[in-house]
This record gives C-alpha cells, structure tokens and sequence, in this order.
C-alpha cells in the first residue's frame, strides 16, 4: 500500500510545505535521522498528504505556526517530564500534530492509495485515518524497538513528543480554521439556505 495525496483539492501552492519537506531531506545527514530514517520516511509521507489541505486552509503564517508549536511542545515535553529530548522524535510529534489537525479538520477524508493486486496495482480511496493509524503503528514499531534495542527513554521521549504534538494539533485544528476558507465551491457540497 502507497499513498499518494489526499483527495481534498487546493487552491493555492503548498509552499511552507515543501520548504518543511525540504528540510526534512537535508536533516538526512544527521546520524540520529539515519538511526531512525523509516519513521523519518513516513514522517515525510505524511507530512505531504496532510500539509498541503492544512496549510490551504488555515494560510502558511497559521500552518507553519501549527508545525512550529507542535515541534516544540514535542521537543519540551520529555524535557519537562525529565527524558531527554531528541530532534527526531520532536520531527515525529510536530507530524503528529499535523495529522491531528488534519483529522479535526477533514475527519471523513479519503487518501488516493496505490494498492497491489494479483495483476498490476490499483489506485483506490482508503480513509485518511486508516493511513495515519498505519503511520502510528510504525512510530509505535519504532518506540518499542528502542525500548528493546536500546533505552526505556528512547521509547519513552517519543510518546510523550507525540502525545505533546498531537495535543497542540489538535487544538490548533480546532482554534485556527479560518471559516472563509474552509468551504471549496467546485469540492463541498452547497449549503441549503432557507
């Protein structure tokens, strides 16, 4: 299974993230991404099926301010719980924030999916939240690897960056929508007006 976008149409060039993707290429030289470049890979994955509706919809001041307040409420919380902090999992809970937002925002949406079949692929509709739970599980691969490779704070320091992420998306999903942009003329239905 590959996803490929999600089926909500834009209007405007996602802009901050590709520059987010971008970064997240270049961060490819860090030993720690190459610890963890399979939850990094779907990291970025991710971060292109949702970012580009979310930042449409709430502006690129509001989304790239949503990714940096996800990003340190990841980064600060396993500090504040006393684990230490790793810029990997801080990139993990600011998509976690991303994808809570997302799902606050659009929670029927659908992600184009690249399915295999006995002759050939298929591209088929799958719900976004089934992909973003696959991308939770592989995070949670990842957490109980380090759990058993490595230290209890490997494991640790990521749940609590992805709790903390999701949390800030969450709320910000539900406090910087910005109403005039929320509705696609030639996408959502009309509205009845009585």
């Amino acid at each position: 299974m590959i996803p490929v976008r999600d089926v909500i149409p834009t209007r405007t060039a996602p802009r901050a993230t590709l520059a987010l993707l971008a970064t997240m290429g270049a961060a490819c030289a860090w030993p720690q991404v190459r610890d963890w470049w399979l939850p990094w890979a779907s990291d970025a994955v991710v971060l292109w099926l949702a970012g580009s509706p979310l930042e449409d919809r709430l502006g690129r001041g509001r989304f790239a301010g949503l990714v940096a307040g996800c990003a340190v409420a990841a980064a600060a919380a396993p500090a504040a719980a006393g684990w230490d902090s790793d810029p990997v999992w801080a990139a993990s809970g600011a998509i976690a924030g991303v994808l809570a937002a997302y799902l606050v925002m659009f929670p029927t949406s659908r992600i184009l999916t690249l399915v295999p079949v006995i002759i050939g692929v298929e591209l088929v509709e799958v719900p976004a939240w089934a992909v973003f739970a696959l991308w939770a599980a592989l995070q949670a691969a990842a957490g109980w690897a380090a759990l058993t490779w490595s230290a209890a704070a490997d494991a640790v320091g990521m749940a609590i960056s992805v709790a903390a992420g999701a949390v800030v998306g969450t709320l910000g999903g539900r406090l910087l929508p910005r109403p005039e942009r929320m509705q696609v003329d030639w996408w959502d239905p009309p509205t009845s007006r009585s």
